[in-house]
């Protein structure tokens, strides 16, 4: 993994581009790439580099990397798991190579393919390439949105880079905030792309391509999910299954430096690790994270897991600091983010950087088999908005009458965001179990003139629940949501954002777009059986049961969460109240400030638990005075 960057005079006006500030975008992105650095320029467009050595760390694979014979140049962060199979093919075709790097086969691919060459690379990727000839900008980025990409054409020039942070270093940029970026951060505590809290600033879809050519811009996805129900038998699915998934995790494992994963108390870890370990000829290396708060805990589950698959394992005592964690947390924020549980990834990858350069994770296999509580949920509102309105309205009573807690099983939040969200319609319902600040505390809290934005957060993702190409069920149809929504919006943020922090490059082998397309097939009955909460990710439970066993098997989803709810209560609560407080926020932010410290003073006496919203207020003031002024 790297830290892209970029400047184009993309209308061909014979602007300057300012070295020294293309100097500054690369190395506001110092911490993604740790091993290097480079800058490409020429007449109107400069590409820069910094480098995190994974495949080939000589000084041959060093970027921004030429391909003289086509006059191409590209500024690649990512991994091209299939290069070496593409490389065979494109040396049938003539091309010959100098190092033994994926960067090179891109430019190859490039040179021989045009712009189709992305829809052959299997992998986790952003990148700009300038072909000089033709005088276009490629920027890519890959199916799932696992890399990040951001640009702007403020000022008739578009820069890109990485985070948004490479943007922002550029001096004359003008930071304005984006009513509609930030309508979307109070409500899901993230903001999904194309928006960013910049109003000039936007992120690339995930399986997008921008190709900046003759002064114009053109937009296009190269890739869709496709959903289905195909005609498999358990025994053939499960087959299917293991063979792919199997392929995803070796084929993540190509790495010249080293190499371990992560392993939580639940199945999806186990699951790459246990895979990890059947490829090994040594024990893999693996990290888990856990708090004081025996609820929140994961360390004992995590290693009887180690034990029973034999890595050479390692916790992590999580604290929530706030002088440390938070601060550092929020120093990272250029975009805001709101992810509570990244204050415990953000540990785990410094743990797993003090002994490896590469870590595979189990993020995606919720989205991808149906793992999580509000499909469950969803299901279940189907059917309570049936009810007469007599009973459901006795309903909401009693919930709001349920004492708030500190406990990780909040059995209130879970109450009150049901009763809520089951009274929208279908669609809304589902996006709404992930809500932060809905519209009655937005219309309550936030100031008239932000309230204009005509932005629809819970609607966008509706639409990605009902725009769901070949979905026949209330499932496929959720899961299609939380892969092209909520998975690049939320958990991929956390860990690109957290992992890069430490120089650690992160794969997600249950997000191989392969593995995803089958799946994404496969009958709903052999993923889940709602609206029992138990009975999900059939599919991988009996793969892990074929595996290591019945008792891994038959664990229960437990998350990798951090007592929000009591650190707002305690620790985090200084830290909340200078925050919004300050003059800044309390003239220019979006709150009618006293009435969320009234809404706060209620989580603190245990009227109400709004740990999650409170922790977003916290992320969006800080955001406020460090990143838009």
């Amino acid at each position: 993994m790297c830290g892209i960057a970029g400047v184009l005079d993309y209308q061909r006006h014979g602007l300057e581009i300012n070295a020294a500030h293309v100097d500054r975008m690369v190395d506001a992105l110092a911490h993604r790439g740790p091993n290097g650095r480079g800058v490409w320029r020429n007449d109107g467009v400069a590409l820069g580099h910094r480098r995190l050595s994974v495949l080939d760390p000589t000084a041959a694979g060093a970027q921004p990397m030429r391909y003289a014979v086509r006059n191409l140049v590209v500024t690649y962060n990512g991994e091209i798991y299939n290069f070496r199979e593409l490389r065979a093919e494109l040396e049938e075709a003539g091309h010959h190579f100098v190092t033994n790097c994926d960067t090179e086969v891109l430019l190859a691919a490039y040179a021989e393919w045009g712009t189709a060459a992305v829809e052959r690379f299997n992998g986790i990727f952003a990148f700009g390439l300038w072909d000089e000839r033709a005088q276009r900008l490629w920027l890519v980025r890959d199916r799932l949105g696992i890399k990040p990409l951001y640009y702007s054409t403020q000022g008739n020039l578009l820069r890109f880079g990485s985070e948004v942070k490479a943007i922002l270093a550029d001096p004359t940029f003008q930071r304005r905030p984006n009513r509609a970026g930030l309508d979307s951060f109070l409500s899901f505590g993230f903001i999904p792309a194309p928006e960013t809290g910049f109003e000039d600033i936007r992120q690339l879809p995930p399986a997008s391509e921008l190709i900046i050519e003759n002064g114009r811009l053109r937009l296009r996805q190269y890739w869709q999910l496709k959903m289905g129900e195909a005609d498999y038998t358990a025994d053939e699915a499960q087959e299917l299954f293991a063979e792919k998934f199997s392929k995803a995790v070796r084929q993540q494992l190509v790495s010249d430096v080293p190499l371990g994963g992560f392993l939580s108390g639940g199945i999806d870890s186990a699951a790459v690790v246990a895979e990890m370990q059947r490829a090994s000829s040594h024990k893999v290396r693996t990290f888990s994270a856990g708090f004081e708060d025996a609820s929140f805990d994961e360390r004992s589950a995590a290693a009887e897991t180690a034990q029973l698959i034999g890595t050479d394992h390692a916790d992590l005592l999580v604290k929530l600091d706030v002088e440390d964690t938070v601060d550092r947390f929020l120093a990272l924020n250029d975009d805001p983010f709101a992810d509570s549980s990244s204050l415990a990834v953000y540990h785990l990858c410094q743990a797993a950087a003090q002994r490896v350069t590469v870590a595979l994770s189990g993020d995606g296999a919720d989205e991808l088999l149906g793992g999580y509580s509000t499909y469950s949920a969803t299901t279940l509102a189907a059917s309570y908005r049936r009810l007469p309105n007599w009973s459901r309205a006795l309903v909401r009573q009693m919930v709001a009458a349920m004492p708030a807690s500190d406990s990780r099983y909040n059995v209130q939040q879970f109450a009150s965001r049901f009763v809520a969200g089951a009274e929208e319609p279908e669609g809304r319902d589902f996006g709404s179990w992930r809500i932060h600040f809905n519209d009655g505390h937005k219309s309550n809290m936030c100031r008239p003139h932000f309230l204009t934005s005509k932005s629809d957060p819970v609607g966008v993702y509706a639409d990605h629940y009902h725009s769901s190409p070949g979905a026949t069920t209330r499932l496929k149809k959720m899961l299609h949501a939380d892969l092209t929504f909520y998975l690049p919006s939320d958990m991929l943020v956390k860990v690109d954002r957290m992992s890069m922090a430490h120089g650690l490059e992160v794969r997600v082998p249950f997000l191989d777009h392969e593995l995803v397309e089958f799946c994404a097939t496969l009958p709903s009955s052999l993923l889940a059986h709602l609206p029992f909460p138990k009975q999900n990710k059939l599919i991988l439970r009996r793969h892990l049961k074929e595996r290591l066993g019945t008792n891994l098997s038959r664990r229960k989803k437990t998350g990798f969460n951090v007592p929000i709810e009591k650190a707002m209560r305690g620790p985090l609560w200084s830290r909340f109240y200078d925050a919004v407080s300050t003059t800044r926020f309390r003239q220019e932010g979006p709150f009618e400030v006293n009435k969320l410290l009234s809404h706060a003073a209620r989580h603190v006496t245990h009227e109400i638990d709004a740990g999650h919203a409170l922790f977003s207020a916290l992320v969006l003031a800080d955001w406020w005075e460090r990143w838009l002024h």
